[in-house]
């Protein structure tokens, strides 16, 4: 398949609030809307028709035929691989959501498809590139040590219809986001991974999740998530060589926020180097991410870039660990 740099077109699998989304970003980009697929027929009339009279698809056969240029999967993630693969065509991109598998198993048969990309938008956030740039340059010294705090509220009605079609629970479904943050500005390979799992009454998978990372040249984690929050509310705290870089924020893409930076010694000078970076570092500062995170994406393959080639279009070797990382911590081993 030959793209055209003038126009690229995508067919959207999954009609729900994340198809939505990346109809948005995708139109925001440049980018034609040629069909949408869901099983739940109203649902993609319903998306086709804002994308400007979009083809509806009688099932995943028929996008693949509309012969897009990309695909991208929005559905639960017990179906992300099989659509990937049933898409894969010719030079075709495949857009995939978090998490893009569901078991080890699954992510290898996914790395196994050259041109599909993971959809992980928290990496075009200015927090999390200002702090990935510090600790590149040695300013949260050699081991740093990292908390990820996320409390989210998720009702019953939201824990039961997320059952074992879903296919995952609290770590893999939301925690994902922070881990795959947290490694990407680590940059350091995962040696260990331990983590322990609870579920409210009722729900298929845990809702609540403790867990303990160690990487290679001493670093350290820690993540807590809960589904038990009063209001959606994630802290991701990096610590180093007398500094402090805490992002802070809900649900909706926190690390779009600003980093509030703390020093010890010879404070205010190390904090105000510390502004100048961020201030300096290319990224977002407001959310939908997923809007400058596809939009670069889109981009880099107007360029005639491959997944993995660019950081702007990453491939799913480049977040494999951070998945293989939250399947770990869900299994406690």
């Amino acid at each position: 398949m030959t793209r055209d740099p003038r126009e690229l077109s995508a067919v959207i699998a999954g009609a729900g609030v994340a198809g939505l989304l990346h109809a948005l970003a995708l139109r925001a980009a440049g980018v034609r809307i040629a069909g949408v697929f869901d099983p739940d027929r109203g649902r993609a009339e319903a998306l086709a028709e804002q994308c400007g009279g979009a083809a509806v698809a009688r099932d995943l056969a028929a996008l693949a035929a509309l012969g897009a240029d990309v695909a991208n999967i929005c559905s639960p993630p017990a179906v992300h691989v099989a659509q990937a693969e049933h898409l894969a065509q010719s030079a075709r991109i495949i857009f995939v959501e978090k998490p893009v598998g569901v078991s080890l198993a699954e992510l290898e048969r996914l790395r196994a498809l050259p041109q599909c990309v993971p959809v992980v938008q928290w990496r075009a956030g200015r927090a999390i590139r200002a702090v990935r740039r510090a600790i590149s340059q040695g300013a949260l010294g050699e081991a740093p040590v990292v908390s990820l705090d996320l409390a989210w509220g998720r009702d019953a009605s939201y824990v039961r219809a997320r059952g074992a079609s879903w296919g995952c629970g609290a770590v893999l479904s939301v925690g994902i986001h922070a881990i795959d943050a947290v490694l990407w500005a680590l940059g350091r390979k995962v040696l260990d991974a331990r983590g322990d799992t609870s579920r409210r009454e009722g729900a298929w998978a845990e809702t609540a999740a403790v867990g303990t990372l160690r990487f290679e040249g001493g670093a350290l984690a820690s993540l807590r998530i809960s589904f038990d929050g009063g209001a959606d509310a994630t802290r991701l705290t990096f610590c180093g060589n007398g500094i402090t870089a805490i992002i802070e924020g809900g649900e909706g893409d926190p690390t779009a926020s600003s980093v509030r930076w703390h020093a010890l010694a010879g404070g205010a000078s190390r904090v105000a180097a510390l502004e100048n970076l961020e201030r300096g570092t290319d990224g977002a500062t407001g959310s939908p991410l997923l809007v400058p995170y596809l939009g670069d994406a889109i981009a880099a393959l107007r360029e005639g870039r491959v997944p993995g080639e660019t950081s702007r279009l990453p491939s799913i070797a480049d977040s494999f660990d951070a998945h293989v990382t939250a399947l770990r911590l869900t299994c406690g081993s």
